[in-house]
């Protein structure tokens, strides 16, 4: 027995550590991060394997992705595309397994949270501080300038995600401070954190980013403020957000002009909407059409995407004739899911966000008569739902669901969540 709890620590420690690795990791780009998280998710097996238990407590969420997991991997091996499918779609069992893992050693190390608001506020200074770098002077600390005069990238370089990679901890490190809220260090810089992280994501120049992150602050703030510090919140955040559009020309640009051209587009007599992507979005759903019920298979799009012989493919080029039908993913998941995995897979993710929904309906009438010794669960449970909201949100473009990088930030999200979903249920039958 003692053997095995030393053994136990150990694992803690070092899983642990490789969980708290992983925002370093996110900066340098898929290839860490999918390395930090196979490997720990590999210990985690090596530890169930020679500690004689279980895989996980009960989780109805989790046993459910398995299946989905299952169903993916079987519909690639039927693919005709099962030389691109077959290999994402049986290492996905790796970010289920991770959930397994953070889950654990949140249950399992006591100090789990504070030593994860230390790894993850000391990567977001660096981030931000060198995002306001770039933006100031067309460099950052490493001399990367500006791929686009209204756009930052910062560590990111060419690839233009500043503004992605922080909206996606927006939520995390803002459940930590309320978590957290008895460190006075602690809450002290991730107040300062959230404070100029939420600006930055702004002048990014993402725009997905930064209405993803509106809708996460405008469904946790009525929640988390009282009515009176909301208005004033949302005032001043208003105020602001004029003012810089109105005095920045490139701001102004990016958020007002080019918004307006990238929703619709009138040319030779004809009215195409989201131009920048309509055209994958019509390949993805011409593929639906032609595999309804199981999908051509994960990470197959960049395939299908050349058949498209759809009739409103001629209509889209003649009113556009510069538009991309293919790429390696849709740019939308609900999309993604309806061309790769068909209506089965898409059903999935659909009923999850509408689960999701009503949770969230559920928790916003509860915050209403709330008992008071609940008010921070509640909090913290809006602030991780609303997280997964973001993630999920239909009406966005969005990256590749299957991609390591942005699957790593979805999963981190669900377990935090998943977590904290059953300690919220046991804290109201208490």
């Amino acid at each position: 027995m003692l053997e095995f709890s030393k053994y136990n620590n150990r694992f803690l420690y070092f899983s642990s550590f490789l969980v708290f690795l992983i925002p370093f990791a996110q900066v340098t780009g898929p290839f860490l991060t999918d390395l930090i998280i196979s490997t720990a998710a590999l210990m985690y097996i090596f530890f169930i394997l020679i500690s004689n238990k279980e895989l996980h407590e009960n989780n109805k969420f989790l046993n459910i992705l398995i299946v989905f997991w299952l169903y993916i991997l079987i519909t690639s091996l039927i693919s005709e595309y099962r030389f691109l499918s077959l290999k994402p779609s049986l290492t996905f069992i790796r970010f289920i397994i991770f959930s397994f893992l953070v889950i654990y050693l949140i249950k399992n190390n006591k100090y789990y949270f504070s030593n994860f608001n230390i790894y993850l506020i000391i990567v977001l200074f660096i981030v931000v501080f060198d995002g306001y770098i770039q933006f100031a002077f067309g460099k950052n600390i490493l001399g990367f300038e500006k791929v686009r005069p209204d756009r930052l990238s910062g560590f990111f370089r060419d690839e233009l995600i500043l503004g992605s990679f922080l909206s996606k901890f927006l939520p995390i490190i803002l459940f930590l401070y309320y978590e957290n809220r008895h460190n006075k260090k602690l809450k002290i810089f991730n107040t300062i954190i959230i404070f100029i992280m939420i600006p930055l994501i702004f002048l990014s120049g993402e725009r997905s980013a930064f209405f993803l992150s509106l809708l996460f602050i405008l469904l946790v703030l009525p929640i988390i403020l009282s009515i009176k510090k909301f208005l004033l919140f949302t005032t001043i955040f208003s105020i602001t957000a004029v003012v810089i559009l109105n005095f920045s020309p490139t701001i102004h640009d990016r958020y007002v002009n080019q918004l307006k051209d990238h929703i619709v587009l009138e040319k030779n007599g004809g009215k195409l909407y989201f131009p920048e992507h309509i055209g994958l979005f019509n390949s993805s759903y011409n593929n639906f059409l032609n595999n309804k019920l199981i999908g051509s298979g994960v990470k197959s799009f960049r395939e299908t995407c050349k058949l498209n012989n759809s009739l409103y493919k001629s209509k889209i080029t003649n009113i556009k004739s510069n538009v991309d039908f293919c790429s390696t993913h849709p740019h939308n998941y609900y999309l993604q899911f309806l061309s790769e995995t068909g209506l089965i897979g898409f059903l999935l993710l659909f009923f999850i966000f509408i689960y999701c929904v009503i949770k969230y309906a559920k928790v916003f009438i509860i915050s209403i008569f709330y008992k008071k010794n609940n008010k921070q669960s509640i909090r913290k449970y809006t602030i991780l739902l609303s997280g997964l909201l973001m993630h999920l949100w239909p009406i966005t473009t969005t990256g590749n669901f299957f991609n390591n990088w942005n699957s790593s930030f979805i999963f981190l999200n669900l377990s935090l969540f998943l977590y904290f979903n059953e300690k919220f249920i046991s804290d109201f039958k208490k």
